[in-house]
């Protein structure tokens, strides 16, 4: 027994239709990823991005400004013998328990910023956002 033959246009319609239905499921599937996925991007846009550049390249637009240069974040792999210093920027970006002996912070204390305004949010809370930023700087080192 053979199989049926679909005319043409009906055949073109079946494709179409499984097409639309793959690029759905995959379009379902990273909207629900992309909302925890793009968390670092988002929050390294607002609040990195004006200093370090969209690119983490030293390049945003108040860096011209500043009384230092401000660091290329896409080189610290490789400033730090092409291993990134997780742990470092992790606990640069938070900010509250640099020593004061440290010298002048150059950017602000993070970890307050964001627990919010009211301090009320919660630490589990801001140590997911700051994991997030290390994961984005940490994806755009270069190799």
């Amino acid at each position: 027994m053979s199989p049926r033959t679909l005319p043409p246009k009906e055949t073109r319609m079946i494709k179409t239709t499984l097409a639309a239905a793959a690029t759905a499921t995959l379009l379902f599937v990273a909207g629900a990823h992309a909302a925890e996925d793009d968390l670092g991007a988002r929050l390294f846009l607002n609040h990195c991005a004006a200093c370090h550049g969209a690119q983490g390249e030293g390049d945003g637009p108040v860096a011209a400004a500043m009384r230092v240069a401000v660091p290329n974040l896409r080189t610290l792999a490789m400033r730090n013998g092409g291993e990134f210093p997780t742990d470092a920027v992790r606990t640069y970006i938070d900010g509250r328990e640099t020593p004061a002996a440290h010298g002048d912070r150059q950017m602000p204390i993070w970890g307050d910023v964001l627990r919010g305004a009211d301090q009320a949010t919660s630490e589990r809370t801001v140590r997911k956002r700051i994991d997030a930023l290390v994961e984005l700087i940490a994806s755009i080192q270069y190799r």
